[in-house]
Parts: structure tokens; sequence; C-alpha cells
């Protein structure tokens, strides 16, 4: 049986085009090759371009906060995570801390 398949899969891999015997990323662009995809997309221009609405109290807050729990976490990591804490859940409960404190 194991025989009849090894037989039949180098059939058809000799019966295959050499391009398609290449390794690569099959998603890749081959070089030389010019795609209809990359040809057609758009300029971006500033004029099209939407502004970005800035960031609400709230979500700078919360901002902060992370940035807070992360630096608190580089300087404690060994000490946390012999404690049991990993990053997420260290970062729910310091986030949590720091919202209560009015940070």
């Amino acid at each position: 049986m194991r025989a009849t398949l090894l037989i039949t899969a180098c059939l058809l891999l000799t019966a295959l085009p050499a391009t398609a015997q290449t390794s690569g990323n099959p998603l890749q662009p081959r070089p030389g090759a010019s795609t209809a995809a990359t040809a057609a997309k758009p300029a971006a221009t500033t004029e099209t371009a939407k502004p970005k609405r800035p960031r609400s109290e709230a979500q700078l807050k919360n901002d902060n906060r992370l940035r807070a729990c992360g630096a608190e976490w580089r300087a404690n990591k060994p000490k946390l995570t012999a404690q049991g804490y990993n990053w997420i859940k260290f970062s729910g409960e310091c986030r949590k801390r720091l919202a209560a404190q009015g940070q």
C-alpha cells in the first residue's frame, strides 16, 4: 500500500511543470513577475486621508495606567513570577488598583 502511494506521488511530481515544483512561498510574487494587484493599488494622498480622532480622557488615563503597570512589572518581574503572577494577571490587578487610586 505504501509503495503504491509513493510511486503515485513520484509520478505526480514528475508530471508537474518545473515552476510548480519549486519550493518557496506561493504567496510571494516571483522576481520579475508583475501582478495586477500591485499595479491596481491607489496611491495614498493626504487630501483623502481621514484625520485621526483625538483619544478621550478615559483612553488616555487607561494608557497611562498600562504604562505605569508595565514599568512596575519590568522592575519586579522576578519577584512577581515567583509569586505566581504572569503579565496578564498582574496587569489586570494593577490597572484596577491604579483606577481605584484615581490615577
